[in-house]
């Protein structure tokens, strides 16, 4: 689906559309209550591609996802709402450093003027090579799509180029990071601590920090699931699913320990 930057609300469905059509499904037609994930996966997307305008459009429709939400929560108490990452993506930083003395200053209305994601800029680079591609890319590519207006006859020559999506992608998103002085350690996954929020019933229980491992009890501990007889009832109908040539019918429950991870 396309960023939310890009999305066109009479083609696709938003985040937070989709998110209160679940639980308005899930609602009508579960008497037991439920479990429902709902992920903002393209906010990893564009750290990836370090591209902060769609960045931050992920990142605020996120927001809003989570405020529809907890207004179901607010109708609904008992639910629970947990709210963590798998990890941080792209190492973001609100500082860049041009020259060897620091200056300690970023420019948000860079990221204000973008219209588009690098990733759909570059469909379009890919795709346009009509004689009057130069123009195409000054002010479609440039003016229109990215809001930039000061760039240089180098820049011109390089996206005048035959390259990969990729190319395109880090260099128009580059050239937005370079002059909001935005800094990025990584295309991968960092290793820092990612945020944590809960919203309901019994959340005290995971305030502070906490390994992931531990979100997971969370959640079997307010579920009140056995996971030790669905992994038995999951092994019993594949025996391939978690162990192997093992006959489970010879193992009890606390033996399981042994195998969940081979």
């Amino acid at each position: 689906m396309s960023y939310e930057i890009d999305r066109d609300q009479n083609v696709e469905p938003s985040l937070k559309e989709m998110a209160g059509k679940a639980l308005e499904i899930l609602e009508s037609h579960s008497d037991k209550g439920f479990f429902l994930m709902i992920e903002g996966s393209r906010i990893d997307m564009a750290a990836h591609e370090n591209d902060p305008g769609t960045h931050v459009h992920e990142i605020l429709e996120y927001h809003e996802t989570v405020a529809v939400v907890r207004k179901f929560i607010d109708k609904h108490p008992g639910t629970v709402m947990i709210s963590v990452s798998d990890h941080e993506t792209g190492g973001l930083s609100l500082a860049l450093q041009k020259i060897p003395n620091p200056i300690y200053r970023w420019y948000p209305d860079v990221i204000s003027r973008i219209k588009n994601s690098s990733y759909i800029l570059a469909q379009r680079l890919k795709s346009y090579w009509d004689d009057d591609r130069t123009s195409f890319i000054n002010k479609t590519i440039l003016n229109d799509g990215l809001g930039i207006n000061d760039f240089t006859q180098d820049d011109l020559t390089y996206l005048n180029q035959n390259l990969t999506s990729q190319e395109y992608i880090y260099y128009l998103a580059n050239m937005t990071s370079w002059r909001a002085e935005l800094g990025w350690a990584t295309h991968g996954h960092s290793g820092v601590d990612v945020n944590l929020y809960a919203y309901g019933m019994n959340i005290e229980a995971i305030r502070g920090n906490h390994e992931n491992t531990e979100i997971g009890e969370f959640i079997k501990n307010y579920l009140n699931l056995d996971l030790d007889s669905i992994t038995l009832e999951l092994n019993s109908n594949n025996d391939s699913f978690h162990l192997s040539n093992v006959n489970i019918s010879n193992y009890n429950a606390d033996h399981l320990e042994h195998y969940h991870h081979l």
